[in-house]
């Protein structure tokens, strides 16, 4: 099995703090940013698909770049040159004193709610799950994330720009000790407002991230993955969850909404137990450079691997079942890298629907370059599309069956599930 490590790195340790110091020079950031855009020239898998001449951007802003005030200016500005590459999988960071408020949040239509709360003072004072979030700071709270968190997020699609800022941590996140004034409005409608100084103490330090199994009426399972990271994943774990619970049922959801990626070589793994048939995977394209070649006139070329077919476990074990029941994915625009990956494994295996809002539209392979001074590139080298040559990259997966989530998400009752169990019972 290859390995196609698309761990998410989202290059926005730095995004939203605040750095005091001025402790670079100009030369220094010079060579920061003119590292970065020769790295990107060589590595970045768009690079021949970006509509401008990235070298000649780099250069026109080179000089504002190194003569910028201090070190915070120069970050967000390095930051904003990096995402006009707009590709999710693109950026830079830097080590800083960051934190954030102890719950996680998540966007549904032009609301925002809390969806986890990690700590004990925080629920005392009222915050809960499906607590709206009305303003930060003052601001109406998309308006404070497209303005602070957003510019600064990596992004290849809309519909991760309009998501991402506003879920998880994001929306939070800064220089320790900083205060954020939060405007809250609990299920009753009461307004409350709280000043958080991001050094809140978490009651819960590892938020569980571990797949979840349940069977809902009439034997359909409903198998939650909330990530693909190694380390929230255990393969024996996972076969004997498969034979024992999973094969008994009549039909299967899967759900990796606001599953953000992690490694593609468990998606390899889970979709080999689900699988019919061996499941095509398209060519993917990467960027390659010939000395030569160059010094003969030529151009970059772009190197295209033929991907092999995956194997489905049923036909190499005899003794292991075919699972040969419906199953119906649920994605959102949260569905990111390695998640994606599974995505466009389960299109290619026609294994069957997928429902929701299209997938963030970002994987690539990530490699991360040390650009000196404390700071590094994190840059896309691989280009990827469906077995049958469509591009995800930059649009996402679209789904059979759009559904947008409401706020009965965060209630006990969620319509993207109650959608899927609607086809399944067609």
């Amino acid at each position: 099995m290859m390995l196609r490590s698309v761990t998410l790195i989202l290059a926005v340790l730095m995004a939203l703090s605040v750095l005091s110091t001025n402790n670079l020079t100009p030369a220094q950031k010079a060579s920061i940013a003119t590292r970065f855009a020769s790295e990107v020239k060589y590595n970045y898998a768009g690079y021949g698909q970006f509509s401008q001449d990235y070298d000649s951007i780099c250069r026109a802003e080179l000089q504002s770049l190194a003569e910028t005030p201090n070190d915070e200016d120069f970050g967000r500005r390095l930051l904003l040159l990096a995402h006009r590459l707009k590709d999710g999988h693109t950026s830079v960071s830097w080590n800083a004193d960051v934190s954030v408020a102890p719950f996680l949040t998540k966007r549904i239509g032009d609301s925002v709610f809390v969806s986890e709360v990690f700590s004990d003072e925080y629920r005392g004072k009222g915050v809960a799950r499906g607590t709206e979030i009305l303003q930060i700071d003052g601001m109406p709270v998309i308006e404070y994330g497209e303005k602070n968190v957003a510019p600064y997020i990596p992004s290849s699609t809309p519909q991760w720009s309009a998501f991402y800022p506003f879920s998880s941590i994001n929306l939070t996140k800064g220089e320790r000790g900083l205060p954020l004034t939060i405007t809250f409005k609990n299920r009753k409608g009461k307004e409350f407002t709280l000043t958080d100084h991001r050094d809140s103490p978490w009651s819960i330090i590892n938020p569980d991230m571990s797949m979840k199994f349940d069977v809902l009426q009439g034997n359909i399972g409903l198998l939650k993955i909330p990530s693909f990271r190694a380390s929230c994943f255990d393969a024996q774990a996972f076969t004997d969850l498969f034979e024992k619970q999973i094969l008994p049922t009549e039909a299967l959801i899967i759900d990796i909404r606001d599953n953000n990626g992690g490694n593609s070589q468990i998606a390899d793994f889970i979709m080999q137990f689900i699988a019919h048939d061996s499941i095509p995977q398209g060519a993917w394209t990467q960027p390659e450079y010939k000395a030569s070649f160059a010094s003969w006139g030529q151009k970059w070329h772009t190197d295209t691997v033929e991907s092999q077919s995956l194997i489905p476990f049923h036909k190499q074990y005899p003794d292991l079942p075919e699972y040969d029941k419906p199953i119906i994915l649920l994605v959102n625009s949260g569905t990111f890298s390695a998640a994606e990956n599974f995505a466009v494994l389960f299109r290619n295996a026609g294994r069957g629907k997928i429902v929701g809002v299209p997938t963030g539209g970002s994987t690539g392979n990530p490699i991360m370059i040390d650009l000196g001074w404390g700071y590094y590139g994190v840059i896309c080298t691989r280009h990827e599309k469906l077995a049958d040559g469509t591009e995800f990259i930059g649009a996402g997966i679209q789904p059979d069956v759009i559904e947008e989530e409401t706020e009965s998400f965060f209630f006990g009752k969620d319509n993207v599930i109650e959608a899927a169990l609607k086809e399944l019972r067609k």
